[in-house]
């Protein structure tokens, strides 16, 4: 809030009553994280363990799924390239869905639940169509591919995979932009021990997302194209029920944050705020008291606060 009266604001913002949850004394209601302190690297590893399997599923599907498609689905690489595109699409929006559902209804631990349940079912269909003939249009001849004989796709085969696509989206959005985050919260950002495991933390995540897949273009991709399209698909589908079983695993250890509600509701709020105040002008400079900033409730200290300053950094 800013003062219209200079060297009268500190007054005007200390007048101001401040709520149980803006002095810092509330605490909060019952929740695990209150009965449990952060376990750090105990409960951190069954995250990083889930988040590792689940991402050798996803990089090892993706990786030659193009190839998949115009040798067994014989597509057109246009058309495939279109199917792929799509897909990728869906998985860089779905996120933003996920996100808001964590945050304002169910938590990070639930939604990576349900997207790894997604993202098995997704799997799945993927590996039947490779094991079961009705499911793709039958193998092509040499010759027939020379002439560009081969039989097409028909549109239950193409509706199949479609489906598989449209779980695997789902489940993406419900894991990328909660894993790290609920990872973070597994740690005590209050003392300096905590601070630099986090910190750890996100090397380490980065890590093995970059083992992993360079994992996923070699290994992968060689059984896949060298020995069996179902033992390539059947591989990350197994290491897609592995993550759900140590992501369950490590449920007692883990700290569990209340959802407290969409940051669209709070960036919104900034909108209006400042359309609202667009027209009132800054006290003197140098008066402090300027801005109304009130301590951050207990919830967010987690976080480190970020004070008011004339400084870049």
């Amino acid at each position: 809030m800013v003062s219209r009266n200079g060297g009268k604001s500190s007054e005007t913002c200390n007048s101001i009553p401040l709520s149980e949850e803006e002095n810092g004394t509330l605490e909060l209601i019952d929740t695990p994280s209150n009965q449990r302190r952060p376990a750090g690297w105990r409960s951190v590893s069954f995250i990083l363990a889930n988040e590792t399997c689940g991402r050798l599923a996803s990089y090892g599907l993706m990786a030659n799924f193009m190839v998949y498609m115009q040798r067994e689905y014989h597509m057109h690489p246009v058309e495939a390239a279109t199917i792929l595109n799509g897909w990728n699409g869906a998985s860089n929006l779905t996120p933003v869905i996920g996100a808001y559902v964590s945050d304002a209804f169910i938590g990070k631990f639930w939604t990576i639940v349900l997207g790894s349940f997604s993202i098995i079912l997704g799997m799945v269909i993927v590996t039947l169509t490779a094991l079961l003939p009705p499911l793709r249009p039958p193998p092509c001849t040499n010759e027939e591919l020379q002439h560009g004989q081969c039989t097409p796709y028909n549109n239950a085969q193409l509706g199949v995979l479609i489906v598989a696509i449209f779980w695997l989206s789902i489940g993406n959005g419900g894991i990328k932009p909660c894993s790290l985050p609920f990872g973070v919260d597994q740690f005590d950002l209050t003392t300096e021990e905590g601070r630099k495991q986090n910190n750890s933390f996100y090397n380490l995540y980065y890590t093995i997302q970059m083992v992993v897949l360079v994992i996923t273009q070699t290994a992968v991709v060689y059984i896949q194209n060298d020995i069996s399209w179902a033992l390539g698909l059947g591989i990350p589908t197994l290491c897609s029920i592995a993550a759900v079983a140590l992501f369950f695993v490590g449920a007692r250890l883990y700290v569990y944050i209340k959802p407290e509600g969409s940051v669209f509701t709070g960036v919104a709020q900034v909108f209006v705020a400042a359309y609202r105040k667009r027209r009132l002008h800054l006290p003197i400079v140098g008066v402090d008291g300027q801005f109304y900033d009130p301590p951050l409730r207990r919830s967010l200290l987690r976080a480190g606060e970020l004070h008011l300053t004339t400084q870049y950094r």
